[in-house]
């Protein structure tokens, strides 16, 4: 018969080797990531300020008012606003007045903003293209059989780690 606390030594221990490894790999995967990320942008004569203003707009399916993106890259009002402009003169962005109330401008990404939205996605995508062209055929199938379990299970894992509490 097994020993009940040597079953959760071993299953914790497990866990831990798990966590220990998932932790090695995304570090070794997300510097490779952000070193290709990092060239990219610095490619660019942007800011780090418009940066974010330009993938908080990418990352919504609508326009946003100047707050609401304010509030998101905290950052003034009026600092996002100067940003905006910015990017508005250098048509990455566009500036509209709200349909309903004429004091709210908001804010969408122009076709020009779109193209460096999609080129920095494209950066990210070729990174892990590279990574995938690199494995064994075995290992590869294996990795996305195992990533499959996971995004198309019943259960929702990532529900867990969205709930845990924030530490600095």
């Amino acid at each position: 018969m097994t020993n009940p606390a040597h079953a959760t030594t071993e299953a914790g221990q497990a866990t831990g080797e798990t966590c220990a490894a998932l932790a090695e790999f995304l570090h070794r995967f997300m510097t490779a990531a952000k070193t290709n990320a990092t060239d990219f942008l610095a490619g660019t004569d942007l800011t780090f300020s418009q940066l974010k203003v330009l993938f908080t707009v990418g990352s919504h399916d609508r326009a946003l008012s100047v707050n609401e993106i304010a509030e998101r890259i905290h950052l003034s009002l009026a600092a996002t606003g100067r940003t905006v402009d910015k990017l508005v003169g250098a048509d990455l962005v566009n500036r509209r007045e709200d349909d309903t109330d004429r004091r709210v401008k908001r804010i969408s990404l122009t076709a020009a903003g779109q193209r460096f939205i999609d080129s920095e996605r494209a950066v990210k995508e070729q990174t892990i293209t590279s990574f995938v062209d690199t494995l064994p055929a075995d290992v590869s199938d294996q990795l996305r059989d195992a990533l499959n379990r996971i995004l198309h299970a019943d259960t929702d894992y990532f529900a867990a780690c969205t709930a845990a509490p924030h530490t600095v």
